[in-house]
Order: C-alpha cells, then structure tokens, then sequence
C-alpha cells in the first residue's frame, strides 16, 4: 500500500513537471469518523474546508470566484483555472465518504489526485505548487511492523501498522499458523521425537515468515514473542535478510489482544527508529565531509539530484515551504525520503538541514 500510494505521488509529481504554470490546491483533511470533531452534525473537516476556499478566494479576482458553477472543466481559458479547480473539488466532496483518517486531495485545473490515508494528519491547505511534505511524512509516519508469537503447536502472525502516536496504531491482521503435524500422546513421551517435531515445526514456521516477508514489502520491522526460546529459535531459522528486520524478542503472551500487543512492540518500535536515524544522518554527514557518497546542505543535495545521484533523502519535519522544490524532484526520481526527530533532526539541520545519501560521490 505504501509503495502503491508512492508510486501515485510520484506519477503526479511528473503530472505536475509537466504543467509547471498550473496552480494547486493541496488539502489534506483529517476525516477520521472516530475524532469527536468530526461527529457534530457538521464535521469539523467541512468547516475547514469552507473556510479555506474563503481564504482562497479573498485573494482572487472577484469574478473568477463566481464562475465555478458554470464553467466546463474542459474550458482551457487562463482566466477560468481557479473556476475549474473549485469545480472538481465540488465535483469529488458530492459522493465522498470518509474511509480512512486523512483525505489528501492535490487539484489543478487539469486534474485532481486523492488519497485516503491511515494516519491521522492536520487540517491544512496551500495553493500554487504542489506541496507534499504533509504526505511523504504520513507514508514514513506510518511504519508496518509485523509480529510473530510462537507456542508449541501454532504461530500467531500480526501485522500492525504503527504511528507514533497510539491513536494511530492499527492491527490490520490477525492469524494463525498452525503445527501440520501433530504430535501423537505416546510421541510426547519420547524426547528426541518431541525435539525433531519442534525442529520441523520452526523451520515451516520460518519458511513461511520468509515468504510473507517476500509478499509484503511494505513490512519494515519484525517482533518476535510468545513462548521465547522457540522465538529464539525461529530468529536463527530465518532467511538472512528477514533476521536483519527483527528489532526485538519480547516476552508478550499468545494470547495477548490485538490491541495490548502494538501498545508492547511500541517502545522497541521507538528506540529502533531512533536508532536508525542516528546512523543514517550520521554516516550520511561523514561520507559528505569525505567527499564520498554524501551530500548535506540545499546547494548540495539540489546538485546532486540534477545528477540524478540521489538515493535517500533525510529532513526534520516539518519542513520549510523552500525544500517543497527538492521534494517533488526527489519524488519524480524515486528517491527514498526520511523525516527526522530529536538529536538526528538537530545534526541534519546543522548540517544546512537536509543530507542526502549518493549512489556515488560527485566532486
């Protein structure tokens, strides 16, 4: 889903390259059914959004406000943009229903894109160029994790999605796994026959974790728990590259609910991060002082990405209106983009607030 909504991102950003004359509205709207705001007669969203297309408007030409209603959207008249805008937001918000907790709407006269995210953002808009900071962040925000709690018969298998903060934790599933082959009452009494069954067992287990791994690419992190030495078991049976993804063994029960289970993996989640972006900037800000494949600062990474040299991106959040240019070229190429906090985020802005890591040095 992630990478999906990505490549969506990335297809507008080319979309807008392209019509670099057109203005855009970019609304990101927090329609969660579940925040009380929005369970008044009138959603707290919709009043925002009024309010906004006012302000819009009290800095247009009074006659270009009032030709929406009648204006075709194929009308290509300079005079008409802000018209055919205002006309296809009207036109989507008749039949919208909200799904998820955030629209994102980006609309030129041209065209329109929407997303419904799951994570919670906050009401804001822009109008002119298309600005995506408020996006990229919900997509990195919005970490999928997946949990894997082994007992002695079966494995109960998790994905979480997790923000950082619990109103934006989701379990979007929850299964079981079980043993193929049961052990036989007068199998358990034979220790040798009881340990191959566990063998075999963890390696089917870890077979099939290697393969959900493969299958979902959006998954970032992996816990493991429930009965602990058949965790640790299960760690030393997995491929290579799903063991690099595990960031703790945890003592949570099987049976743990749903719920309880992504409150627990919360705080390794957490130090993971940390930890990540404290290595990254870090190198990062190393290899540019190197001349190597770094690059920190504006005039740096804007250089490198007229190479199309860049492979990730990282910047504290939010960012200013000045790196929303970086942002959609980064985007259009693929790259890879990270926000910071705490201490990684004071390195990067530091070190001219935004780094950049290269797929090869540029002298």
């Amino acid at each position: 889903m992630i990478q999906q909504q990505y490549d969506s991102l990335r297809e507008m950003a080319e979309y807008a390259a392209g019509h670099a004359q057109d203005h855009y509205l970019s609304l990101y709207l927090n329609t969660d059914p579940a925040d009380p705001k929005n369970q008044n007669e009138t959603p707290a969203w919709q009043i925002y959004l009024k309010n906004a297309v006012s302000e819009i408007e009290a800095d247009l030409d009074p006659v270009q406000t009032r030709q929406w209603k009648n204006v075709r959207l194929s009308d290509d008249d300079p005079d008409k943009r802000w018209a055919r805008t205002r006309k296809r937001l009207d036109k989507y918000l008749t039949s919208f229903q909200p799904k998820g907790k955030t629209l994102v709407l980006f609309i030129s006269p041209g065209g329109e894109e929407r997303y419904e995210l799951p994570v919670r953002l906050t009401n804001t808009y822009h109008y002119g160029k298309p600005h995506i900071q408020e996006f990229l962040w919900a997509l990195d925000e919005y970490q999928r994790h997946l949990v894997v709690l082994m007992a002695e018969d079966e494995a109960r298998v998790l994905r979480v999605a997790l923000g950082r903060a619990a109103t934006d934790t989701t379990v979007e599933s929850d299964q079981k796994w079980l043993r193929q082959r049961r052990k036989a009452a007068h199998e358990a009494n034979i220790e040798s026959r009881r340990d191959e069954l566990t063998r075999r067992f963890i390696r089917s287990i870890a077979d099939d974790a290697d393969k959900f791994f493969l299958q979902n690419p959006d998954i970032e992190r992996i816990v493991l728990g429930g009965d602990e030495k058949m965790a640790n078991s299960l760690l030393g049976a997995v491929h290579p590259a799903v063991r690099d993804k595990v960031i703790a063994v945890l003592p949570i029960p099987f049976e743990s609910p749903p719920q309880e289970i992504a409150e627990r993996i919360a705080g390794a989640a957490e130090a993971a991060e940390r930890e990540h972006e404290d290595e990254l900037v870090a190198r990062v800000i190393n290899q540019a002082k190197a001349g190597g494949r770094g690059a920190k600062g504006m005039v740096a990474v804007a250089r490198a990405l007229d190479r199309a040299a860049v492979r990730l991106i990282a910047l504290p959040y939010p960012a200013g209106d000045e790196m929303e240019p970086l942002l959609l070229q980064a985007v259009r190429q693929g790259c890879q983009i990270e926000f910071l906090h705490g201490e990684a985020a004071d390195r990067a802005r530091a070190a001219g607030g935004i780094v950049a890591q290269l797929y090869y040095a540029i002298n």
